[in-house]
């Protein structure tokens, strides 16, 4: 009972104060003297009204960047026995032009009625720059300011502070018309100490990136800005405490705005126009190819690897169509990138990997890999060439027959499994007597027909039991095994897996496996559409292991290639 009259007397009071208490709205700053890199508080404060009060501050937008806010404070005070209540928004604004700028007078809704708000003068100075040595300050340096088209740009964007600070946040520059990748990544800042004019600084480095220019012309990139919280010694101006030694001990943040300088690059076009195999590659480059072997095999698959070396925009420019003998069988290439992680020029090395696969002998060239690019060293336009390669192809005692009109993936493989035809004469004998057949064809089949039952149980034991059925059994179990391993992740094991089980299934003597290969030795053992299944799954598995797959699509690969192998067991 007495908790309910204490409340309703507070409650009375408050209503009181609000009902005989004058309502006012007004704005403020905590400081009207700052510099162009410093923020400042902004507040509108509504007195004895019940509710938040509501503001548009989009006028101001022009004039300064919302840094933070709106915060909300409800405060309510008693003196001499009245009460005053005041409900306050906040925010932290940074001056975007210099000099004395007016905030306008703004419209503020409380209690469903109007006021407005009176206008406040600040004065903007000139942010210190790096001539008057500022305390804090962040540097943007490019290592040119002059390029041409695709050449790549470096810049450095480092903090220089001469008091403790922590760095709230950081809005990364932007840019349009140019390519970027990252030298050194977003990451906390690490201080070193260094001097400017004999003055100590702490420095950081906090962004470093490549840039290259993708049209011309003089491209701005956009100044780097960050808020920090720089830690300032505390003034007491009382007492025994008004002395430095006192002072040091006391220490408040003040939170402060800084940004780098917009970058101006200038981004020529080539001195003459470009040759019509230019793909867009800026640098210095170098083209080198090798084979695997020098000799091979028909239907013996040979890697040709393709290495491109250099400095430049390497990802941004596409080499020239390779051309391959049309005898040859060409798998998509596998390509993999490495970058040297140590240079603030891209350098690195591009990897090319073709998996070809020879149908006809002979010996064939393959011809010089070339590259068209800029060298912005010399302003000229140079071509990187590799060597010819020669392959000999070996028949390996198989034959070839190239039906007309087909394409090479149509040409069939006769195998060796056809027994040879004998040519010379065969002596025929006259058939015996068919008397003595008729007699004894009785007790021939009386006997045949008693012993059949355990002949035949016998054979089909022995059969189970055989060697060959065996060495399927677990061909079969080692391939569904090695299909479960973390390996299998990978294409190129999966189809090693495969052809691994049936080259031990089929009995056969190659290395070598290929889908052409598999269609010729499994043709007369399967159906035709449990063959068409096995050729689809061969080839889906060398189309995809030389370029990028998802893990779903592997997942799934190798749940199809599980299920054919257990068919094509039971089948054969």
């Amino acid at each position: 009972m007495i908790t309910s009259l204490k409340k309703a007397f507070v409650f009375a009071n408050i209503l009181c104060g609000l009902m005989f208490g004058q309502i006012s709205v007004s704005a403020s700053v905590d400081i009207n003297n700052i510099s162009k890199s410093e923020t400042f508080g902004f507040k509108i404060t509504a007195l004895n009204v019940d509710e938040s009060p509501s503001v548009d501050i989009s006028p101001l937008s022009s004039l300064f960047k919302v840094i933070s806010g709106p915060s909300q404070q409800t405060n309510i005070q008693w003196v001499n026995g009245s009460m005053t209540s005041s409900r306050t928004l906040a925010w932290t604004l940074l001056p975007r032009k210099t000099g004395k700028v007016n905030i306008p007078s703004l419209e503020v809704r409380v209690n469903s009625n109007t006021y407005r708000t009176k206008p406040i003068g600040i004065i903007v100075e000139k942010s210190i720059g790096r001539a008057q040595i500022a305390n804090l300050f962040i540097e943007a340096k490019p290592n040119k300011e002059e390029v041409f088209l695709g050449e790549q740009v470096t810049i450095t964007y480092r903090l220089f502070t001469r008091t403790n600070l922590s760095v709230e946040s950081i809005e990364y520059p932007k840019s349009v018309g140019f390519w970027n990748e990252d030298l050194l990544p977003a990451r906390a800042a690490r201080f070193n100490n260094t001097q400017i004019n004999g003055i100590n600084y702490k420095v950081a480095t906090l962004y470093k990136s490549a840039m290259f220019p993708t049209q011309t012309g003089v491209l701005k990139i956009s100044p780097m800005t960050a808020i920090c919280n720089v830690e300032t010694s505390q003034r007491r101006r009382r007492g025994v405490f008004d002395d430095p030694f006192f002072n040091s001990m006391f220490k408040e943040t003040q939170r402060k705005f800084i940004e780098s300088d917009t970058l101006s690059i200038n981004v020529k076009p080539y001195p003459v126009n470009p040759p019509a195999d230019f793909t867009g590659a800026v640098g210095d480059f170098s083209i080198n190819t090798w084979i695997d072997t020098l000799n091979a095999k028909v239907n013996e698959a040979v890697t040709l690897h393709v290495e491109l070396n250099g400095t430049g925009n390497l990802n941004q420019f596409k080499i020239n169509q390779l051309n391959f003998p049309q005898s040859m069988e060409v798998f998509p290439p596998k390509s993999s990138f490495s970058r040297d992680e140590f240079r603030d020029q891209i350098t690195g090395k591009q990897k090319f990997e073709y998996i070809l696969i020879p149908r006809q002998s002979g010996s064939f060239q393959l011809n010089p890999i070339s590259l068209v690019f800029f060298n912005p060293k010399n302003e000229r336009f140079e071509t990187a060439r590799s060597k010819v390669i020669k392959l000999n192809v070996d028949d390996s005692g198989k034959s070839i027959i190239a039906y007309p009109g087909l394409k090479k993936e149509d040409v069939n493989i006769i195998a060796d499994d056809i027994r040879f035809i004998k040519t010379n004469n065969i002596k025929m004998h006259p058939p015996s007597s068919p008397i003595s057949i008729w007699i004894f064809s009785p007790f021939v089949l009386s006997f045949a027909l008693f012993l059949f039952p355990s002949v035949y149980g016998r054979f089909t034991h022995l059969r189970g039991n055989s060697l060959e059925s065996r060495i399927n059994k677990k061909a079969l179990k080692t391939a569904l095994k090695d299909l479960k391993k973390t390996e299998a992740e990978s294409l190129s094991y999966v189809t090693s897996v495969m052809y691994r089980y049936f080259k031990s299934k089929l009995f056969l003597q190659t290395d070598n496996l290929d889908p052409l290969t598999l269609e010729n030795s499994l043709k007369s053992k399967v159906s035709s559409d449990h063959l068409k299944k096995v050729i689809t799954l061969a080839k889906k598995c060398d189309a995809n292991r030389f370029s990028r797959t998802s893990s779903g699509s592997t997942e799934k690969i190798i749940e199809e290639i599980s299920s054919m192998l257990i068919e094509i067991y039971k089948m054969i």
